[in-house]
């Protein structure tokens, strides 16, 4: 007697006719140039860097080709030019900034009005693209308020409405913005948000177990289901300061949130300052902005601040179970101290978040303790609560301390491990957990 077949995945539940499915390209220039008939050149960007595909990272694109103008500077409606437009000989945009206007062109209910969700994914290199992109951006299609709001009109909060009162997800007429998803699928390296990573216990041995579990899994099949490291083995600290001489760049970006020189991304740093400098939260009882006094979000807080707001969207980490591979010298060289293979850093990642969002909600039980006020707030170093609050319409439904749920626990995003599948996106998008991942409610 057959067994009866699985349930059909969740995909498949969706007719075709309601699914759109966008692939963007991000060219090189081994790529060529696609045939096209548009006048506007294709964007382009470079593929070996300090660190290859660079677009995963949000580099700026290679500058533009001159372009002609359709028009002539008179303006005459009709009258073809040839002019040259000098502005675009040297115009770049970041990968994610090309990302920002795609995903607001479908948050546009304007164009899509009957849009109900959009799912981000990228597998490999496209999984750190996803993941970055989602920890740095402002776009206002997240629906939280910590964006520039004056280039926005999609019917939800109208160009020039900069009250500092944000609408969040609901516009004037009752409408909501699509929810946002995104899935990061076996990434090879993660942006931390602060400065610790998962280190042996003892730092004397770090060397000496990294080596051996990278000869361990090199002895092994490339794709091996090899045994992870323990984590009872393991502590959330930062580096010792012999530690941090052997891998000085560990924390810096894309590995981390510090400056690093050799990737520039001034999307990212110029999100972050603005998100800093620009954060509505911060007001006195008066309603004024009391930046100008001083008080500003200084660098310093700024992985909490980034913390909050990646933890409060929806993100979903896929990892292939065996996906083992061990990715070269673990001590620095290679995303360093991240972990030797990509499950296991997925899972180092993924334990970091969960430590961040207990700090944080043990921050915000210690307020209501002391005062009785269900007021969400921050975190500042040391696991202190800090001027910062997020209260009612920050952005973050309702305040990052109200996602606690009924067992008073804090989960940050989700992870799921793909059972019997290495480094494949096919294999990884096409299972019954890929498909959960990327539909499930």
């Amino acid at each position: 007697e057959k067994e009866a077949p699985p349930p059909p995945p969740p995909q498949l539940d969706h007719a075709v006719d309601e699914v759109l499915v966008i692939a963007p390209w991000f060219l090189a220039p081994s790529d060529g140039t696609p045939s096209s008939s548009s006048p506007l050149p294709f964007l382009k960007w470079v593929d070996h860097a300090a660190v290859s595909h660079t677009f995963r990272y949000g580099a700026e694109s290679i500058p533009s080709s001159p372009i002609v103008n359709n028009y002539n500077n008179n303006n005459n409606e009709g009258e073809e030019g040839n002019d040259i437009d000098p502005a675009m000989s040297s115009a770049t945009i970041s990968s994610y900034g090309v990302m920002d206007v795609l995903l607001e062109t479908l948050c546009n209910r304007v164009h899509y009005p009957n849009l109900e969700r959009i799912v981000v994914v990228g597998h490999s290199a496209g999984g750190q693209f996803v993941h970055r992109w989602g920890l740095s951006s402002n776009s206002w299609c997240f629906g939280d308020d910590t964006h520039d709001n004056t280039n926005k009109n999609n019917g939800a909060k109208t160009e020039g409405d900069n009250d500092g009162d944000v609408d969040n997800a609901d516009d004037e007429d009752g409408a909501t913005l699509p929810s946002v998803r995104l899935v990061a699928a076996n990434p090879r390296s993660y942006a931390y948000l602060d400065e610790r990573r998962y280190l042996p216990k003892h730092a004397a041995n770090v060397g000496a177990i990294m080596e051996a579990h990278s000869k361990q899994n090199k002895e092994e099949e490339e794709e091996s289901n090899t045994a992870l490291s323990p984590f009872d083995e393991l502590e959330y600290r930062p580096p010792t300061p012999s530690e941090k001489d052997e891998c000085q760049a560990y924390n810096r970006y894309c590995w981390g949130l510090e400056d690093n020189p050799d990737l520039p991304a001034p999307y990212v740093t110029g999100n972050i300052d603005r998100l800093l400098s620009t954060d509505p939260r911060r007001r006195r009882d008066d309603g004024e902005d009391d930046r100008d006094d001083g008080n500003n979000l200084d660098a310093k807080n700024a992985d909490e601040v980034l913390f909050l707001r990646y933890a409060s969207r929806d993100v979903v980490y896929l990892s292939g179970e065996r996906d083992t591979k061990a990715l070269g010298n673990q001590l620095c060289h290679e995303d360093g101290y991240q972990g030797p293979s990509r499950r296991e850093r997925s899972e180092r990642f993924y334990a970091s978040l969960q430590v961040r969002g207990e700090e944080a909600l043990e921050s915000c039980r210690s307020r209501r303790d002391d005062d009785g006020d269900d007021d969400d707030a921050t975190v500042g170093k040391g696991g202190k609560v800090e001027d910062l609050v997020v209260g009612e319409g920050s952005g973050y439904e309702g305040g990052f301390c109200a996602r606690q749920g009924e067992d008073g626990a804090m989960r940050v995003h989700g992870r799921i491990v793909v059972k019997d599948v290495g480094h494949d996106h096919a294999l990884i998008f096409q299972s019954a957990e890929g498909q959960e991942g990327m539909f499930s409610n």
